[in-house]
């Protein structure tokens, strides 16, 4: 979907405009994605790391950043898909996303 579309038909920008918005969207996506990682990080790190006697991590420690990390890149993806399915039904679509649960 470009941006014309995601606007409404209605909405008529110049190249530069377009381009503009364009740069901005990807910026505040890059934010969102860097600000998600960084999040990521300081969550497992805190709830997994309680050991600072070695200079090596535990490999319960790593057991558990690595479940940590699972688990959140999981549910971000179930996030999303959710999102994408109710953004597609306030677009007048119909049903949910290919392999979601409860679609066809």
């Amino acid at each position: 979907m470009n941006m014309q579309q995601m606007m409404g038909k209605d909405a008529a920008l110049t190249k530069k405009d377009q381009k503009e918005l364009e740069s901005m969207m990807n910026d505040m996506m890059f934010k969102e994605m860097q600000d998600m990682y960084i999040n990521l990080v300081d969550r497992c790190f805190n709830k997994c790391v309680n050991n600072f006697r070695s200079r090596k991590m535990l490999s319960t420690e790593k057991d558990c950043i690595s479940n940590c990390v699972a688990k959140s890149i999981a549910h971000n993806k179930r996030v999303q898909m959710r999102f994408a399915e109710q953004n597609q039904m306030m677009m007048g679509g119909q049903g949910g996303m290919p392999g979601a649960p409860g679609s066809t």
